[in-house]
């Protein structure tokens, strides 16, 4: 069955121009930027422990208004992690989550087959929450996982009323809520925001380093500094504990500087683009609200044509298109995540080449 995954296909490390989210590394540039780093004459850390690791945790602790954070090198580790602990808290064993979150799609059931926890779905797909699904929630929980924005449903995201609702039946439950911000800084500017008022939803949050960041790899789990201690063990027991992870924290540093300052600028960039490809391809082009610096385009092309046009283009102009094509039924879509790769691209440039793949 054609599933038009295309990351990591190798003729994509052969371009030098890309569309989506940020422009890669070579080995060497990475090593520049990590170079260029004010923190890197600081000790190195060694298993988690160490000055750039514990600044970093304080540093993104203060960014999410929260009393203590902990590094990870995956995201994954952190919020199996909290989950985990949650259900030891509360005495229960099912999470309530989007059927697709990433929690659900995108780690092999972990949070079922190394965790012993099992999932209340909850939520349509290809949409955010509604007071509907709200209302449906069980009254005994572990945790309420609230993914922001879904990545999986087009980078939706639920209105302030009904995060305020979801707070207020988790709270009256006395459920712990836990935050999924992979994507939590371009949530928060979209809801005019601050990323501590909106992490302030969550008794528990994780944020992503390499996503609006760009770092190399790694999250953060932040919440309050008892139930953070309590996550150090269960870090341990998945491997958690890298003997360094000097180039995943110097980078985020890079990004924090850098990109950070940039996230209002992506969403912007995201919703001016949006309405441009709207105005060549039609209404049905953007088949979804464009609420962040992520979106989906819709395409008058099959996905299986569309990704050998891609392939095509890649290997002779040196353009990479997208990472992934969803088929329709006779047209396809693509994502879009606005990083600084578009800063190499007007918009009309673009919407001209994906004109010529469409009718070529």
């Amino acid at each position: 069955m054609y599933n038009g995954n295309l990351f990591a296909h190798p003729l994509s490390f052969k371009c030098t121009k890309f569309v989506t989210r940020h422009k890669p590394l070579t080995h060497k540039q990475w090593l520049d930027r990590l170079s260029s780093v004010s923190d890197i004459d600081l000790t190195i850390d060694c298993f988690n422990t160490g000055p750039t690791i514990e600044k970093l945790e304080v540093v993104v602790a203060e960014m999410l208004g929260k009393e203590r954070a902990l590094f990870v090198h995956k995201g994954m580790v952190g919020q199996n992690a909290a989950l985990k602990q949650w259900s030891v808290l509360q005495g229960e064993s099912v999470i309530a989550v989007h059927p697709q979150s990433h929690i659900i799609c995108d780690e092999s059931d972990a949070y079922q087959a190394l965790f012993n926890l099992e999932a209340h779905v909850f939520g349509q797909p290809n949409a955010a929450i509604t007071a509907s699904d709200i209302a449906q929630l069980p009254e005994k929980l572990a945790a309420i996982v609230l993914e922001l924005p879904v990545r999986r449903a087009g980078f939706q995201l639920p209105s302030l009323e009904l995060l305020d609702q979801v707070r207020s039946f988790a709270s009256n439950q006395k459920i712990p809520l836990h935050i999924d911000g992979a994507r939590l800084l371009e949530a928060a500017a979209y809801y005019q925001l601050s990323t501590a008022e909106l992490a302030q939803y969550g008794d528990s949050v994780y944020i992503s380093l390499y996503k609006s960041l760009g770092a190399m790899a790694g999250g953060i789990i932040a919440g309050e500094s008892e139930f953070i201690d309590d996550l150090v063990t269960w870090r341990s027991r998945q491997g958690g504990d890298l003997f360094t992870a000097f180039p995943y924290v110097l980078s985020a540093f890079w990004g924090i500087e850098h990109y950070l300052p940039r996230i209002n600028e992506f969403n912007e960039r995201a919703s001016g683009l949006a309405q441009k490809l709207k105005n060549e391809f039609g209404d049905a082009s953007i088949p979804l609200p464009v609420q962040c610096n992520g979106f989906l385009v819709e395409l008058p092309i099959s996905a299986e044509r569309l990704e050998e046009r891609v392939l095509n283009l890649a290997q002779n102009e040196g353009i990479w298109i997208c990472d992934r094509i969803f088929p329709q039924a006779t047209t396809s879509r693509i994502e879009i995540q606005v990083g600084d790769a578009l800063d190499d691209w007007t918009d009309n440039a673009l919407i001209e080449v994906l004109k010529q793949l469409c009718n070529s």
